[in-house]
């Protein structure tokens, strides 16, 4: 996998558990010696057993703290269900979509990775449907989500994500974000050697919304610092006094 800056690492598998092309992506899940269990999407680790809780904790719920109200929450990238599995703790989630392009990569994770989802697939909060998240942001309400989870893959060339990271996409999250909503997105890795990624997905972000937050988080699998946005048509106060209560809640 390349890491950047002419640096690359290789992951020795010690047991391959599915390999399949779907029309979107290469999937990969196996055993590897360092992370246990990881899932690969197009030959890049997307989450390892060893610390996926790194990311998909991190992802989640900050966002979800601060907002402290989100009743409705719209998924982009159900994927392995890790971020379902984290969203469904908050009591005060009535309604979770959780939309993804790839219906045999959600097929592969409930079977191969449980300890990844732990059953949130089934939750009776959780609606799972298959399509490009612009097909359902088309046919979403204005002000129709609380907040918006973009937990998608990178836009790398050719990838299924490469649309998702412009300001066109963006102005169609805005339009069916509610006027207190917040979109949590994956925004990328923060490496000094190649920040391009996250640097053009703030910037756009900051086109379309007025307050952009960045949080980082270190995934060891990852060997970085890797991006979570918070955005919003408002500000959100990141450390409330009640902040205490909320993590308990």
């Amino acid at each position: 996998e390349p890491l950047g800056g002419g640096l690359q690492i290789v992951f020795p598998l010690e047991e391959v558990y599915v390999e399949r092309q779907t029309p979107y992506q290469h999937v990969l899940v196996a055993e590897t010696y360092a992370y246990g269990r990881a899932l690969f999407l197009d030959r890049l680790i997307q989450s390892a057993e060893a610390d996926e809780v790194l990311y998909h904790e991190p992802l989640i719920h900050p966002g979800l703290v601060v907002h402290g109200q989100a009743k409705r929450v719209l998924v982009a990238g159900a994927g392995e269900g890790a971020s379902l599995r984290e969203l469904v703790r908050h009591v005060e989630v009535e309604r979770i979509l959780a939309v993804d392009l790839d219906p045999e990569v959600v097929a592969i994770s409930r079977e191969y990775l449980p300890s990844w989802h732990q059953g949130a697939f089934d939750d009776p909060r959780v609606v799972l449907r298959f399509e490009d998240i612009q097909t359902t942001l088309a046919g979403s309400a204005p002000a129709a989500w609380d907040v918006v989870v973009l937990d998608i893959t990178d836009p790398v060339e050719e990838g299924p994500s490469l649309d998702l990271f412009t300001t066109k996409f963006f102005r169609s999250v805005e339009r069916v974000l509610a006027e207190d909503g917040l979109v949590i997105m994956q925004a990328g890795e923060i490496d000094p050697s190649d920040t391009r990624i996250i640097s053009t997905t703030l910037s756009t972000l900051r086109a379309v919304f007025p307050w952009v937050h960045l949080l980082n988080t270190f995934v060891p699998s990852f060997h970085c610092l890797w991006g979570i946005a918070l955005a919003g048509k408002r500000p959100f106060e990141v450390d409330p006094s009640d902040l205490a209560e909320r993590i308990a809640k």
